[in-house]
């Protein structure tokens, strides 16, 4: 890594060390090199990028000296909503042929499920006993799953659904058995026949319900931009009071952070 970055230096290339964390003894020898660097000698194109989760090994002189950029899941169901959407395309939609408005409907469902499953986690022990890091990843693998079995079977395998999402690829990150009851009904209330139906009310507000399939993102699109920004807890089977919980909780996280920075 040394001899690259030296290289990268005199020849004006970008440089690209990923997951700093995993190499905390190193960071001592990355510190000095980024002292010594001399921008009046380094070449003016030469760039260095690092990634890092957060850590207290990570030099505090790097952070200091460098443009800073955090990524982070976005916030509400909305907001994750409009990301998993913003990754497809109509081709994409239609891709299932005669099999398209279920796969729509069942789609529109994961999505909204991936969502509700991440929001879940603001509200502390009421969400979930452990706050656990659901990703991308295990949207993008049950969407996957769920075109393979669409094609795959005539009538539409909805144990077979539950299970792969349920106790493999969100299941797999839950080590605790009443959180696991918990997503388990959770999920069943998005992966079922009634889903199947448009204009099925996910909550009893009606705020999100199942579109019909005859749209093309763009109509999944403008749906999701005229979705509420703050969640009800209704979306999520909890209780009105649930929001205060979460509120505080945010509330101290904000002053505790202020506080520090001082």
């Amino acid at each position: 890594a040394e001899a690259m970055m030296r290289s990268a230096m005199e020849r004006g290339k970008w440089i690209f060390f990923q997951n700093c964390h995993l190499a905390p003894s190193w960071m001592p020898s990355l510190e000095r090199l980024i002292e010594q660097i001399d921008p009046d000698k380094v070449h003016r194109d030469f760039r260095l990028w690092l990634t890092s989760m957060p850590s207290p090994k990570f030099p505090v002189f790097i952070l200091q000296n460098g443009s800073k950029m955090t990524v982070e899941p976005p916030k509400g169901i909305k907001a994750n909503m409009m990301r998993s959407y913003m990754s497809f395309s109509d081709d994409f939609l239609t891709s299932t042929g005669h099999k398209t408005p279920d796969f729509k409907h069942l789609l529109q469902s994961l999505c909204l499920f991936h969502g509700v499953v991440l929001e879940r986690r603001k509200f502390g022990p009421l969400g979930f006993n452990i706050p656990y890091e659901f990703t991308n990843g295990d949207l993008r693998i049950c969407i996957s799953q769920l075109k393979m079995f669409l094609e795959e079977y005539d009538e539409i395998p909805f144990k077979v659904l539950k299970y792969t999402a349920g106790h493999i690829n969100y299941g797999g990150r839950v080590t605790d058995d009443w959180d696991r009851r918990c997503l388990m009904n959770v999920l069943g209330d998005f992966y079922s026949e009634p889903v199947l139906e448009t204009n099925f009310k996910y909550s009893t507000s009606g705020i999100h319900y199942q579109l019909d399939p005859d749209n093309d993102l763009a109509g999944y699109l403008a749906y999701i931009k005229s979705l509420p920004i703050n969640d009800t807890p209704e979306i999520f089977g909890l209780h009105e009071n649930a929001n205060i919980t979460f509120a505080q909780n945010e509330t101290y996280a904000l002053l505790s952070g202020l506080l520090k920075l001082q």
